[in-house]
């Protein structure tokens, strides 16, 4: 279901079901490394998609 989205819409649908990104993975120096995410517990992975796909328990 998430697979096909784009980054935007993730991140969106993500914001809408109460998630938060931690500020610092927000600048656009640090947008390519590794990212921080919460969503009923804290999940990390190699960039946002991956973290939220975490998240929503898809991968």
């Amino acid at each position: 279901m998430y697979t096909d989205l784009t980054l935007g819409k993730l991140i969106e649908t993500f914001f809408q079901r109460g998630g938060r990104i931690d500020k610092y993975y927000l600048r656009d120096i640090n947008r390519g490394k590794r990212t921080l995410v919460y969503l009923h517990g804290w999940f990390s992975g190699q960039n946002i998609r991956t973290a939220i796909m975490k998240a929503f328990g898809k991968v």
